[in-house]
């Protein structure tokens, strides 16, 4: 049905790092299909495709995905259809994704940040614009450096912090 494609797309595209898995007509229909907001798809797309990648870096067998999946509260039927796209394809996908770097073209190999802020001006006392300001060192997969500077805002940082929370849930609940 609907989820074993899903699955089946994801493997076959997953060791493909700068292309989508789904054309954005595909992922349209596919947020009608299965009743989800573009957001909550692509969480499920970028939450299996960490269970497929998981899977392929730990030689997970096919029979015992399931057990572990049930074990984070995914439901039998679920797992099941994982385990089952897992074994067919999980060869291919272990055999590709060993031509690339787990961690993408760049990695994070240093961070440094400070905090500025502006306070008012005279005829603005109490003027504040607070901002953190980060320093990533980067490393690619042939050993180029490059520094990267990012600076947030109050609220860009709080969006930040959510979604960073949000992974370490998933993380969690993986491990």
């Amino acid at each position: 049905s609907k989820f074993p494609f899903l699955l089946t797309r994801i493997v076959q595209k997953l060791h493909l790092r700068n292309e989508s898995i789904f054309s954005d007509v595909e992922h349209e229909q596919l947020c009608g299909r299965f009743s989800l907001s573009d957001g909550e798809l692509r969480t499920v797309l970028e939450a299996l495709s960490y269970v497929f990648e998981q899977a392929a870096y730990h030689t997970i067998r096919p029979a015992s995905l399931p057990d572990l999946l049930m074990e984070t509260g995914m439901d039998e039927g679920h797992a099941a259809a994982v385990a089952e796209v897992w074994e067919e394809g999980a060869t291919g996908l272990v055999a590709q994704l060993k031509e690339h770097t787990m961690s993408g073209p760049s990695s994070l190999t240093s961070s440094q940040y400070r905090l500025h802020l502006v306070m008012g001006e005279s005829n603005l006392s109490t003027l504040q614009d607070p901002a953190a300001l980060f320093e990533l060192g980067l490393t690619s997969a042939n050993g180029d450096t490059e520094k990267v500077a990012v600076e947030f805002n109050h609220n860009e940082m709080y969006d930040l912090f959510l979604k960073l929370e949000r992974i370490q849930e998933q993380l969690d609940g993986l491990s």
